[in-house]
């Protein structure tokens, strides 16, 4: 019963977030050192395809890729800016995605309750 495609799904997506999340931590961590190359991790389409599919969500596995945005005086390809926001936008999406998670929980708490 806990095993529907829902909590599979967020399962995929919150291990996706956290990937991201991950890869913008060594980018911002990085941000002085030559010749460091940005990271980006993409998950969502590979997510989609499985959901829509009936593919399982779990087999989906974050791509991590490295950036071919032109280098600043220190070879280095961070934008700093870039980089909080996306840090921000992923926090936010990783929130939702655990609140969504738990509120699932809580209406399969309230089923079992109930029977």
């Amino acid at each position: 019963m806990l095993e529907d495609v829902s909590i599979t799904a967020l399962h995929a997506a919150l291990n996706g977030l956290a990937a991201r999340q991950r890869a913008i931590s060594d980018d911002i961590a990085n941000v002085n050192t030559p010749f460091y190359r940005a990271k980006s991790v993409a998950f969502e389409g590979g997510l989609r395809d499985a959901l829509d599919s009936g593919g399982d969500p779990m087999a989906v596995q974050p791509t991590v890729s490295l950036s071919s945005a032109p280098v600043g005086l220190t070879y280095s390809n961070v934008d700093i800016n870039a980089e909080t926001v996306s840090s921000v936008h992923t926090q936010l999406a990783y929130d939702l995605a655990l609140r969504a998670t738990g509120d699932r929980f809580t209406l399969l708490r309230t089923a079992v309750k109930g029977a």
